[in-house]
């Protein structure tokens, strides 16, 4: 494996537990008002975007980590709107 390739998968990586946290905290705690719903909107729209110009560039430590991340947005909105007191 070349160190594009390592470094492409550990940023992959790293990227996608970024959201691990947020989504347990938020469903042990059943509260979401804290948590930006314009932020998790712009997290969809920036990584479906990496996800598009992953697959054009055939990067797939890229997809699948934008991939990931946008499916932990979708949770995060869907929790948003189960939890938070605002909706």
């Amino acid at each position: 494996m070349t160190p594009e390739v390592i470094f492409g998968w550990a940023a992959s990586t790293l990227c996608t537990f970024l959201l691990l946290p947020q989504i347990l905290k938020a469903w042990s705690t059943k509260h979401t008002d804290d948590i930006s719903m314009n932020m998790l909107v712009l997290s969809v729209a920036a990584n479906g975007c990496w996800v598009v110009h992953a697959v054009l560039t055939a990067n797939i430590p890229l997809i699948v980590g934008a991939s990931l991340i946008c499916l932990m947005s979708f949770i995060l909105i869907a929790f948003k709107f189960r939890f938070d007191s605002r909706f």
